[in-house]
């Protein structure tokens, strides 16, 4: 097989920090190659080196033959080089057909063209693209409200359009059931191997890399650790204890095992919340335990509407799932809980005040905060300004969370508490927007997909961090694609299909049946 990407002493540092130190490896046509490490261990850094978007301090990269160190990316693509981003970087006021054909007249040489309306070019080669990802029916809404793994869809086909000999994936199921991450592979893995392309991608989904990497190759710290099959690095110890996990199964259980066995009666949800201490309202007042109410909401985006009298409670200490397939509205209902998107009817009451009528801020400053799956961090801000920025007043009852209380949870935005927001990876990111908000000192949040783009152990840190808030009484309205992860921590289940609350139960009471019919593809 030939060499399509041959990486050797590759090397960027961004003032004292080594982001990428010395790394070497080989990608052969026809094979993927799955690049994995903790969250900030190197790896955006290395795909944005070769994809000529950042230039080596040290080291060479060769693709299909010619050395390319320093190339502009318009030149790296011209030589077939496809990517899709670990944030999502479509052109949210254009259509998702628009997209692709934007993709399509770079490759075309068509971008200067001005013989042809641009919106009759390349229309079928686009939706034959879009076919093949999945997405041909959304083809003409704007990238502006996909959810965020239909995004990823399109981005695939972007860099598809570019009929890439190599094709750079960061993170590309992120925000996608676990079918639809499945799905994606399958159809990634059928391309690679029958169009003879090399594939590097990064994944924090171990089922995902597991199943379809060729080869994989560790990260840690911008150097590389580990390579091999994926039967060497599951039993690799170091990879265990860096990213993976001491004590745990590298990848996640089956669908089956995700649900929670049933427990005792008397030990369910409101029995742990008979257990909160006494700052919390009592538990006999079926009405007087509710802190967020959500009745009969309806939301549009324009003419369309998108949420049809959604009705869902969450109680003081619980912790709420909304679960639904990507599109299903889980992201809308928060931004109309926070006032981001105004509905157009409805009722939202927090702590016993109507909010669905107030501004973002003025529901912050009530207690109630909001994690967003984009992150939507300050870029030109250090960490520890971000943090700053989300600082609040303590709340009676509750310890106040500074910035060292933070870093014990997550202790890698210590050692770059002083690096721009911009600069940081995808993961660090996420910790970076939860501790954000959690300096507001609420009294519940909203996590949009929290675990996304985190690594393993991360996960499992903040699986800990989620028990322990729910300790003292912060409640938790959680949407989320890890269904592990969902099930360890919460309480209560609503599913979404189309718009509208289809199932709701305990946690424990969610059968796999129930979740695959209207959850899983």
């Amino acid at each position: 097989m030939k060499k399509v990407l041959e990486v050797n002493g590759l090397s960027k540092a961004f003032g004292g920090i080594k982001a990428v130190n010395n790394v070497s490896f080989e990608l052969h046509e026809g094979q993927l190659l799955a690049m994995i490490g903790p969250n900030g261990a190197g790896k955006s850094t290395c795909f944005n080196l070769i994809n000529g978007q950042l230039r080596p301090d040290h080291g060479t990269i060769v693709i299909m033959g010619k050395q390319l160190n320093g190339s502009k990316p318009r030149d790296v693509f011209r030589l077939g080089v496809g990517r899709s981003f670990q944030i999502t970087a479509t052109l949210p006021s254009m259509t998702v057909l628009e997209n692709v054909q934007m993709a399509l007249l770079s490759f075309h040489k068509r971008t200067k063209s001005m013989t042809r309306k641009v919106r009759s070019l390349y229309v079928d080669e686009a939706m034959a693209l879009l076919k093949l990802v999945g997405i041909e029916d959304q083809s003409n809404r704007s990238c502006g409200v996909l959810a965020y793994g239909d995004l990823k869809r399109v981005e695939l086909a972007v860099a598809l359009a570019n009929q890439p000999r190599l094709l750079l994936m960061d993170e590309p199921t992120a925000g996608m059931g676990v079918s639809e991450r499945m799905t994606l592979m399958e159809l990634t893995s059928n391309i690679v191997r029958t169009g003879n392309i090399g594939a590097l991608f990064t994944e924090h989904d171990m089922d995902v890399v597991f199943g379809y990497a060729d080869r994989i190759i560790v990260l840690n710290q911008g150097e590389l650790v580990a390579e091999g099959t994926p039967e060497e690095v599951r039993s690799n110890q170091k990879v265990q204890e860096i990213y993976l996990g001491t004590g745990n199964e590298p990848s996640a259980p089956p669908i089956s095992q995700a649900f929670p066995p049933r427990r005792a009666q008397g030990s369910g949800p409101m029995a742990i919340l008979a257990e909160v201490d006494n700052r919390l309202l009592t538990m006999n007042d079926e009405n007087n335990d509710i802190m967020l109410n959500v009745e009969g909401l309806n939301t549009f985006y324009g003419k369309a509407q998108i949420l049809f009298d959604i009705s869902l409670k969450v109680r003081w200490g619980e912790i709420t799932v909304l679960l639904g397939r990507n599109g299903a509205g889980k992201t809308t209902t928060f931004k109309s809980i926070m006032g981001i998107v105004s509905p157009r009817s409805g009722k939202i009451t927090f702590k016993g005040q109507e909010i669905h009528n107030l501004s973002p801020f003025k529901t912050c400053t009530l207690g109630l905060g909001y994690v967003p799956e984009d992150r939507r961090i300050f870029s030109k801000l250090t960490i520890m300004e971000n943090l700053e920025v989300g600082r609040q007043p303590p709340r009676e009852g509750f310890e106040p969370w500074t910035p060292e209380r933070l870093f014990e949870l997550f202790p890698h935005l210590k050692v770059r508490r002083s690096q721009e927001g911009g600069r940081l990876s995808g993961g660090e990111q996420q910790m970076l927007a939860i501790g954000r908000t959690l300096m507001g000192n609420p009294e519940m949040i909203i996590l949009d997909e929290p675990s996304e783009g985190l690594a393993p152990v991360i996960v499992q840190q903040l699986e800990k961090t989620i028990r322990e808030l729910k300790n003292i009484g912060v409640s938790n309205l959680v949407a989320e694609q890890n269904l592990t992860f969902a099930g360890s921590v919460c309480d209560m289940a609503y599913i979404l299909y189309h718009g509208s609350v289809c199932h709701e139960s305990t946690m424990n009471e969610l059968s796999k049946e129930v979740y695959e019919k209207y959850c899983a593809l």
